[in-house]
């Protein structure tokens, strides 16, 4: 006869052995939500609800790792995130400029900016040069507001930030090859890559209930410090480098 305890052992030790990260259905669930959270909403023209839709999704989703202290695998999730996002709204504003044009704020106004910036080398829309109140917000938003909120405020300016950057790079790209590489701005993506891993580091204390700073420098000291340099590179390059790469670039 099977000893019932004996099987009750055994489905409780598989239970606690069962993890939702190497769950290929989970990485399917997450695909999907950031397809669905970035194409619905930018093919409907919402400017508002598309943040909001992203950034809710991916914090959730975000939290699951973070809260274990699997941070590659957070990086991991948020790198193919932000790529997928990036994908569908360049695709998207290079083949249907008018609909994708309407879930950017001031949509319009952006991109005329950007192609008078192409043609004539004004100052670059929504930089730190023109706007830089706005892009100080951001910042603290990014950095100060992932650690106050597990990462939910930093979500929601990286959200905006990209879906502005990939606008930008599929409008531009609509005016050929040396349109797109224009529009792939280095100093853009170093702000992006550098808000990445802050969001992931400064998202973990109140995930994971841990304040010490040096809990978090002896572990992920590389990268804080990369984190940092990026975004650092990115304010330098993005004051000095624009008008050389226009030179470069413009179609």
């Amino acid at each position: 006869m099977r000893n019932p305890g004996h099987s009750s052992s055994n489905g409780a030790s598989t239970s606690r052995r069962y993890d939702l990260l190497n769950d290929p259905i989970f990485y399917v669930t997450f695909v999907f939500f950031a397809l669905l959270t970035t194409a619905l909403p930018a093919a409907l023209g919402q400017p508002n609800f598309l943040p909001i839709a992203q950034t809710v999704a991916l914090t959730l989703f975000l939290a699951i790792p973070l809260r274990r202290g699997r941070t590659s695998t957070g990086i991991m999730m948020l790198s193919l995130w932000l790529s997928l996002q990036f994908l569908v709204m360049l695709v998207g504003s290079a083949l249907l400029p008018v609909v994708f044009q309407r879930a950017i704020h001031d949509g319009f106004d952006f991109h005329r900016a950007l192609l008078e910036w192409s043609a004539t080398g004004r100052a670059l829309p929504g930089s730190l040069y023109e706007n830089t109140g706005p892009r100080i917000v951001e910042l603290l938003g990014v950095l100060l507001g992932s650690l106050l909120s597990a990462g939910l405020i930093g979500i929601w300016f990286l959200m905006r930030t990209l879906n502005q950057f990939a606008f930008a790079a599929g409008r531009l790209a609509s005016e050929g090859p040396s349109g797109l590489l224009l529009g792939l701005m280095p100093w853009r993506i170093a702000m992006i890559a550098g808000y990445t891993g802050s969001i992931i580091l400064l998202a973990q204390p109140l995930l994971r209930n841990t304040w010490s700073p040096f809990f978090y420098l002896s572990r992920q000291r590389r990268l804080a410090t990369v984190s940092f340099l990026l975004i650092a590179a990115g304010l330098v390059t993005e004051l000095a480098l624009p008008g050389l790469w226009r030179v470069l670039w413009a179609p």
